[in-house]
């Protein structure tokens, strides 16, 4: 009778611990695979920003760019404007006389 308690007390030691055992094993490879996972998330998430900076650098020279032909194109505006009020210093002297000319 001491050899079957004996025997189940071995049979249980070793049971427990191949449980033990595949059930680490088991963890360690879900511990693995999630590393990985994440290691790989990390890396797409690092090429994002990555992009997003480039991104927001030919931003900040389009920007720049932008500015540079708005500052121009105010400029051009003013030319422009005197450019159409030297034109229209001939055309109100004309207007004029052509009212001092009757009509037929």
């Amino acid at each position: 009778m001491i050899w079957i308690a004996v025997a189940f007390c071995v049979f249980a030691v070793i049971g427990s611990t191949a449980f033990a055992t595949a059930r680490a094993w088991r963890l360690w490879k879900t511990i693995r695979s999630t590393a990985s996972a994440a290691n790989y998330e990390v890396n797409r998430v690092m090429s994002a920003a990555d992009a997003a900076e480039k991104r927001s650098v030919s931003l900040t020279a389009g920007t720049e760019r932008l500015s540079t032909a708005i500052t121009h194109l105010q400029g051009s505006l003013q030319d422009l404007a005197v450019i159409r009020a030297a034109a229209d210093e001939p055309r109100r002297l004309l207007a004029s006389i052509r009212g001092l000319v009757p009509r037929k």
